[in-house]
């Protein structure tokens, strides 16, 4: 019997150019798609209604990115067969959801920012951070689309976490590059090189632009919806962390968020 299927996956930026498709050049989406016509769980993108929940942009990790494909395939079985022929992804997470659901339309995103924390004053990092609390028009802070650039942050939080400070911030939705833009303003505060009033004024759209934060430090964490996921921890992914343990980035982005001990032998 056909069903639609919500899938949480998790994967390294580096290992990838981004997630959407490009020709010539390895992606998230083209691993994922290839996985699953290679199990047969879908024969193509347009008939299964493929989608994915966030594209993050090259070099950027997730650990809870969403994907949405109609299929056939045994839901007991889907997580499995996928992690046996994924190179570089791993699913860990499913749920069956209603035939009109859709990725895109999230109740919250959470990304996670490891910002160096050397030569760095935290407290006027954490001052800046709150500017970007609530609504805004982020246009200084994006590359330039044709969607609304209104968004509202829903919390940012800040804290030290060894030879990082740690930045977190949650909202519906995301424009490209967004995150990173306001995370190298709260940087050039926390150096001083620039000032609250120059954040201030960015946000009132003056066009004060402070470049990109290095998108190998940004790790989606979750993409959240009003249901649960069915979760476990497949045995590719617990190996690969095992591999990762005393690097410094992947070791605390992943191991703070994943109980790998959960039905680990199971997958």
């Amino acid at each position: 019997m056909r069903w639609r299927a919500a899938v949480k996956l998790a994967y390294e930026g580096k290992d990838f150019l981004g997630f959407q498709r490009q020709p010539h050049a390895r992606t998230v989406e083209d691993e994922v798609i290839a996985a699953l016509i290679e199990i047969e769980a879908i024969a193509d993108v347009r008939s299964s209604r493929f989608k994915g929940a966030s594209r993050t942009d090259a070099g950027v990790s997730a650990l809870g990115n969403v994907i949405a494909f109609d299929t056939e395939f045994r839901k007991d079985r889907l997580l499995h067969a996928l992690n046996a022929v994924s190179k570089g992804v791993y699913f860990f997470g499913i749920a069956e959801v209603p035939e009109v659901f859709t990725p895109r339309r999230a109740s919250q995103r959470w990304y996670r920012y490891f910002l160096p924390s050397r030569d760095l004053d935290a407290s006027k990092v954490d001052e800046a951070a709150k500017l970007f609390l609530g609504k805004h028009d982020f246009k200084c802070f994006c590359k330039v689309d044709e969607r609304s650039t209104v968004k509202v942050i829903q919390s940012i939080q800040v804290f030290p976490l060894n030879d990082f400070l740690i930045i977190d911030i949650k909202a519906r939705e995301f424009l490209r590059s967004m995150v990173r833009r306001m995370v190298a303003a709260m940087d050039a505060v926390g150096k001083g090189k620039a000032s609250m009033d120059d954040v201030s004024e960015a946000l009132a759209g003056k066009g004060f632009h402070f470049g990109m934060a290095s998108a190998e430090y940004l790790c989606l964490m979750d993409v959240a919806y009003p249901f649960e996921f069915e979760l476990s921890c497949p045995a590719p992914l617990r190996k690969a962390l095992e591999t990762k343990r005393g690097s410094n980035f992947v070791e605390l982005a992943f191991y703070d968020k994943l109980d790998c001990q959960s039905n680990s032998d199971s997958q």
